[in-house]
């Protein structure tokens, strides 16, 4: 399945050069698969779409990155997000 993670952290010079290093040379879980991952220029967050199918590699990617604040999201087709997205409206 795919996902979408929006990962926030503090706006801290120090802290968004550990994540840019740290991101180069990471090691993913082996089910999970980043296709295509963004960090916002001026700090403070992240956004990365992956594919897993196991719970448990989010968990173990979310674990390794503590200093970051995930919001994740199922990824729906493109057809059906919209029936999606008033399903989920209060």
């Amino acid at each position: 399945m795919q996902y979408v993670a929006i990962a926030t952290f503090p706006r801290d010079r120090k802290v968004t050069q550990e994540v840019v290093s740290r991101r180069r040379s990471y090691v993913y879980p082996a089910d999970f698969k980043n296709t295509k991952s963004f960090l916002d220029v001026q700090g403070g967050r992240a956004v990365i779409h992956f594919e897993t199918d196991t719970a448990e590699s989010i968990q173990r990617y979310t674990a390794d990155w503590p200093e970051l604040v995930f919001d994740i999201f199922p990824v729906v087709p493109a057809e059906k997000g919209w029936e999606f997205y008033l399903e989920s409206k209060p």
